[in-house]
């Protein structure tokens, strides 16, 4: 990603599938000095090695082919579902995605992004309400959902 950007960060433990965490990248020195000032002591403190173990074997996992099929299908299977909603006259935020999530559009709806997290959840459908541009609602009501393919790919 770097000749499009100077910083990626990432959770460790959604479509990396390892234990809970995160990362940050940067391939220029002086961005990677500031952000360890940023973060240690003040935000990050004693490492627990067993968590960087599990961190080391994930990563090992990410190398292998079998990881490489399971991220084309966590962005593909993503697509179909942003393509039978779409066919299904939801709105979806910029129009579809190019990635593992989208973000369903409630603004000219009478249900909220918590009302959608809450009914999907009954039904045993993980997503979270989320903001969207142009959000009307409180944030702890939302005219949103985020829905993210990583774990039903995983299947």
């Amino acid at each position: 990603p770097f000749p499009h950007c100077h910083v990626v960060s990432s959770t460790t433990h959604k479509t990396l599938r390892g234990p809970r965490g995160g990362l940050i990248l940067t391939n220029d020195e002086e961005i990677a000095t500031k952000i360890d000032k940023a973060i240690f002591p003040g935000t990050q403190g004693g490492p627990l090695m067993h968590v960087i173990a599990a961190k080391a074997v994930g990563f090992k996992e990410n190398l292998k082919p079998e990881f490489k099929a399971y991220a084309k299908l966590v962005k593909s299977n993503m697509q179909v579902l942003a393509k039978v909603l779409k066919e299904k006259n939801h709105k979806l935020v910029s129009g579809g995605t190019s990635n593992h999530l989208l973000l369903m559009d409630f603004l000219d709806k009478p249900y909220s992004g918590k009302d959608a997290d809450i009914a999907l959840g009954n039904a045993g459908i993980t997503v979270n309400k989320n903001t969207i541009p142009g959000e009307t609602r409180n944030p702890f009501v939302t005219s949103g959902i985020r829905i993210g393919s990583a774990a039903l790919s995983a299947r």
